[in-house]
């Protein structure tokens, strides 16, 4: 395998693992968005729920 080959089989690797990356902090902000979404929502209709209208 010559320098070449090496570094682009360096830069595959680099793009996977980047590729991933993202992935993963896409995700993780997606299940934040929602935490905190559900979490507004609910505060939001609590008082109703204590009341009986629910």
């Amino acid at each position: 395998m010559n320098n070449e080959q090496k570094r682009e089989a360096e830069s595959k690797s680099i793009f996977y693992v980047l590729g991933a990356l993202a992935l993963v902090v896409v995700s993780a902000g997606y299940i934040v968005y929602r935490f905190v979404s559900t979490r507004n929502y609910n505060e939001k209709w609590k008082d109703y729920d204590e009341c009986g209208l629910a």
